[in-house]
């Protein structure tokens, strides 16, 4: 049987009643997201897993801690898994960098891989940052590993082994608490999205 990758967006968190754009900012789960990595748990309790990855960020940490429990599992910590840096725009709705920024927001909206709000960083230099360690990890592990990471990690990874193109890559799925099942057969990359 081949081996599987588990690629993981981190449980539910507070973030308000409207869209906004969370990157680096440290929130813990919620009570619901929570509750959506212990049904993570269950799923995994079967699963022999060789190691988990994860990014430092609390809400990926807490992740990793109820699936892992009780297990006796390496949780390895790497920082290039943290999410894209969002710079000036982090914690804001995105009805007001719409408005107050509108051709910023335009920029965005026409290069998503290109644009770099002001402190922040682009899709594609957060490509450059997570790739290579994304390879690292696969060609350094043998069995079936667990990476916990966020939306934007999971979409640039699902981007580059799928050849889905930078300006598609929100439609790549990605819920709180969703588990992107990997396996490499015949020299390409399946994907399954579990919820």
């Amino acid at each position: 049987m081949s081996r599987k990758i588990y690629l993981i967006r981190h449980g539910k968190i507070n973030v308000g009643n409207e869209k906004r754009y969370i990157g680096i900012t440290d929130i813990p789960l919620n009570e619901e997201g929570t509750l959506q990595v212990l049904k993570l748990k269950r799923f995994f309790e079967k699963i022999d897993i060789e190691k988990v990855y994860l990014s430092p960020l609390k809400r990926c940490v807490e992740t990793a801690h109820i699936i892992l429990e009780d297990r006796n599992i390496d949780k390895i910590i790497v920082n290039e898994l943290m999410e894209i840096n969002m710079g000036e725009w982090e914690g804001k709705t995105f009805s007001f960098i719409k408005s107050s920024l509108p051709e910023q927001f335009k920029s965005r909206g026409e290069d998503i891989g290109g644009f770099v709000p002001t402190g922040g960083e682009s899709f594609k230099n957060l490509e450059k940052r997570v790739i290579p360690v994304f390879k690292s990890i696969i060609n350094s592990t043998s069995g079936n590993i667990i990476i916990i990471s966020h939306a934007g990690v999971n979409r640039v990874i699902l981007k580059n082994i799928l050849s889905i193109s930078m300006q598609d890559i929100f439609k790549i799925n990605q819920p709180y608490g969703c588990i992107n099942e990997l396996s490499f057969s015949n020299g390409e990359w399946n994907w399954k999205l579990l919820l």
